[in-house]
């Protein structure tokens, strides 16, 4: 505020604070809003043979996809997937055809094709479950009661192995389309306490985390406007399911927001060599709790309280 604005009425001060926050906002959301609209895919309508890169990627396996959800219906309609079949036929040459989900993509394509054909269902692309639901754990509060946030961290480094397997059990999150657009950026040791200075709640023990996970989402992934959140519930799934996975793994944890400005995040991606579309979702602090270390009592709300009813709250 100004040294004018020192000397003005309190409640002509309180009104001076609410428009700078509200300027702050809008200038915040004006960022957000240009980075989504230079990444984002077009709608469907609007695709042209033109994408490339996770563009291009991202349409051709939301289309691939389709044709799997489809043929996992009870009664799959015969034919369907007459536009998503134009388009893969449309896209497919552009892209690289030693790629993995080209390779997905071509017999998905082949699949719908031998479904409208009169064939049955692939079960290579819509395979019968194994079993028919997965057994409950026994003991549901041993694994969901006991992982509590951490930040009292000992000296034991963090085997990148044990990382790099609790990204992979975090890949079994789902995604809009099955896109999949998560990034994980690791660093560890003295790197790690430099990236934390980009986040704000972690300085009281920011120089004893072991080991810390920044989790990203490529914007280029979604589509349009009404895609425009997706990638903050994309990246909020996975960061769960990220930290359910370290704390099977015996890593304790400590989820981090970024809820920073778009200078201090854009300072982030730079620091990690990331692309501007790449989204923060969030840091993750991860380590072995020190031996006798405390934690914060964090009281859960009652599921009363919680669970909405017919008649509303």
């Amino acid at each position: 505020m100004s040294s004018l604005g020192k000397f003005a009425p309190r409640a002509l001060r309180r009104s001076l604070k609410r428009v700078k926050v509200n300027l702050d906002v809008r200038k915040e959301f004006a960022a957000d809003r240009r980075r989504y609209a230079a990444a984002m895919l077009p709608d469907d309508k609007s695709i042209t043979a033109n994408l490339s890169g996770m563009n291009l990627e991202a349409q051709i396996t939301k289309d691939y996809h389709r044709i799997e959800k489809g043929l996992a219906l009870q009664q799959p309609r015969r034919p369907f997937g007459l536009e998503v079949q134009r388009r893969l036929e449309k896209l497919l040459p552009a892209a690289d055809p030693d790629a993995e989900y080209v390779q997905h993509a071509r017999t998905a394509l082949t699949a719908l094709q031998q479904w409208n054909a009169g064939g049955g269902v692939s079960e290579d692309i819509s395979p019968l479950r194994d079993i028919p639901s997965q057994p409950a754990l026994p003991d549901p509060d041993s694994f969901f009661g006991t992982r509590h946030s951490v930040r009292d961290f000992s000296a034991r480094p963090v085997d990148p192995a044990l990382l790099e397997r609790a990204v992979e059990l975090a890949l079994f999150s789902p995604s809009v389309c099955n896109r999949q657009s998560w990034r994980v950026h690791i660093r560890q040791g003295e790197e790690a306490r430099r990236v934390l200075e980009f986040q704000n709640g972690s300085a009281g023990f920011r120089d004893i985390v072991p080991a810390v996970v920044v989790i990203t989402v490529d914007a280029r992934a979604f589509a349009g406007a009404k895609e425009r959140n997706q990638g903050w519930i994309d990246g909020g799934i996975f960061a769960m399911s990220l930290v359910w996975a370290l704390h099977a793994l015996g890593l304790d944890s400590c989820m981090l927001n970024m809820s920073v400005p778009t200078f201090k995040a854009d300072a982030l991606r730079r620091h990690l060599n990331a692309d501007d579309s790449e989204l923060v979702i969030m840091m993750v602090a991860v380590g072995h709790g020190r031996e006798g270390h405390r934690r914060a009592r964090s009281p859960r709300r009652g599921t009363a309280s919680v669970i909405a009813t017919a008649g509303g709250a």
